[in-house]
């Protein structure tokens, strides 16, 4: 095996005998490998070492990472993939090959989309010619959303290989209900695995955020370019402008935008409606427009390929614009088609403003 030398991360790794040997079988056996484990298990590190065992062997290895809010592949609240080459072993890419917006930093309220989200990476892991990937998941490994995580992962991608690390056996309930989709290789926590207070990983957040913002640049958006997706949004018909109007009235704001569906009636309203009013509507959710203001956002094309991750900026709703702050450039601004409602509410420098209204 090459020196250590042109590889950093590695002389921070105290490597267990079976670590060495996952990395000998997934270089033999290609395709997709798959770690699971809790939190602060060592998983990162772990896969940068399987990248660097694919690497030196002469092989195009591509990494995706599905831990929302630790991931090492692209900005907090997307799902990544890097491929290696040209990123070189070790590297955390905050503008990776492809992202997946997802935009909130825990999966518990999202498995369908994480999971779908997976996939769609994994296939243009495929269309690039990756013969080898390792994908990297979340510590969520306990509960309902847990197993549906894991377990719509494991089927949809079809590793070739599951690798657990666990310093005892708390895994055993979740593998039991992923079943023998793969061949498994139980391994130990690396001696030198460091526990994350949640101000730790709240920092972390905070300097991805304000790395991938460091360079980015405004951009406005056309009301008339852009169709609202969303955890609610996307779902209904379009208000028409009679219709708008007529729930302007009967709220006291105007209504920008609306969608009608069966069991709720969403309004993107100028302001927040009175709460007695809105009491005597039990379907309607109503968003005001200052509510949308630093509100982390997904930039996609009109495949729903994720461009970029933006913020929407405060700005006047008369001027009819999207006003958003993103490492896009501007001269691709014109094929966004659609912009994904996160619900993270953040400064342009990444600090956390608490959560944005569920719609």
């Amino acid at each position: 095996m090459p020196a250590a030398e042109p590889f950093p991360f590695l002389s921070a790794l105290d490597l267990p005998p079976a670590w060495r040997e996952a990395g000998d079988r997934f270089v033999a056996v290609g395709g997709t490998v798959m770690i699971l484990g809790g939190t602060d298990s060592g998983k990162s590190t772990l896969s940068r070492y399987l990248v660097y065992r694919a690497y030196v062997a002469g092989e195009a290895v591509g990494l995706i990472d599905l831990d929302l809010g630790q991931s090492h592949v692209g900005p907090p609240g997307s799902l990544g993939l890097a491929a290696f080459p040209p990123h070189f072993p070790g590297d955390d890419p905050l503008f990776p090959e492809e992202l997946y917006f997802i935009g909130q930093t825990s999966p518990v309220a999202a498995v369908l989309e994480v999971v779908v989200g997976a996939r769609v990476l994994a296939d243009a892991a495929q269309a690039r010619g990756l013969t080898r990937l390792v994908v990297n998941t979340s510590g969520l490994v306990s509960g309902g959303a847990a197993v549906r995580l894991k377990r719509g992962q494991v089927e949809l991608l079809k590793p070739r290989l599951l690798l657990a690390l666990e310093r005892e056996e708390e895994l055993t309930p979740l593998l039991r209900a992923v079943g023998e989709a793969a061949p498994l290789l139980r391994l130990p926590v690396s001696p030198r695995a460091v526990g994350k207070s949640p101000e730790m990983r709240r920092l972390y957040r905070e300097q991805r955020f304000r790395d991938y913002f460091r360079a980015a640049r405004e951009v406005h958006l056309p009301w008339g370019q852009v169709c609202l997706r969303g955890r609610l949004w996307g779902e209904g018909r379009p208000l028409t402008r009679t219709e708008r109007r007529e729930w302007g009235l009967r709220l006291g704001t105007r209504v920008l935008a609306g969608e009608s569906g069966p069991q709720r009636l969403l309004l993107l309203t100028a302001a927040l409606p009175d709460p007695e009013l809105r009491q005597q509507f039990p379907t309607l959710h109503a968003l005001p427009w200052p509510a949308l203001s630093h509100r982390l956002v997904g930039l996609l094309d009109s495949s729903h390929r994720t461009l970029a991750v933006g913020l929407l900026l405060p700005g006047p709703w008369e001027e009819r614009l999207w006003r958003v702050l993103t490492p896009l450039a501007p001269t691709r601004a014109g094929i966004v088609h659609f912009l994904s409602l996160g619900r993270l509410r953040l400064t342009p420098e990444g600090r956390e403003l608490g959560p944005a209204a569920c719609n």
